[in-house]
């Protein structure tokens, strides 16, 4: 059975250059992460890059859905979820008909993410640096 999730989720882009890397990031999680878990009924869009605003909202009336959930898909909930997601994107959405509510919350706040960072920091604590050229070298030499 489809699971529905009722929500929309944003990438923060800061600029041109970040535009592709948030582009495969979109494309990973749609694609693979909740799609492979049954959700089918989200959208992604950033506010600095690709996907757009637009981009996102022509998918989002394309779904028929009317109530969304603005998620940011960013460590800290900071100034873009202040004024861009819970003030110019959900007013707009509004303007668009549609029923919104915003998660006030970053990435950071979900205690399982933390416990990710805690455990990559642990992990971190305990090995070595190593030198990706002095590794490349390594495996050159048949050594590993």
């Amino acid at each position: 059975m489809k699971k529905k999730c009722l929500l929309t989720a944003f990438l923060v882009g800061c600029s041109m250059s970040m535009s592709f890397a948030h582009g495969m990031l979109q494309k990973t999680v749609t694609d693979y992460m909740l799609k492979a878990k049954g959700y089918d009924n989200f959208h992604v869009g950033t506010i600095e890059g690709y996907p757009t605003f637009d981009t996102m909202l022509a998918k989002l009336k394309a779904s028929g859905v009317k109530k969304v959930m603005l998620m940011p898909f960013m460590f800290v909930a900071g100034d873009h979820v202040n004024n861009d997601i819970a003030g110019d994107w959900k007013k707009e959405l509004g303007d668009n008909g549609y029923e919104v509510s915003v998660l006030m919350e970053g990435l950071g706040q979900n205690p399982d993410i933390q416990d990710i960072f805690i455990e990559h920091a642990r992990f971190a604590a305990k090995h070595k640096m190593v030198d990706i050229m002095d590794k490349k070298k390594q495996y050159a030499a048949g050594k590993d």
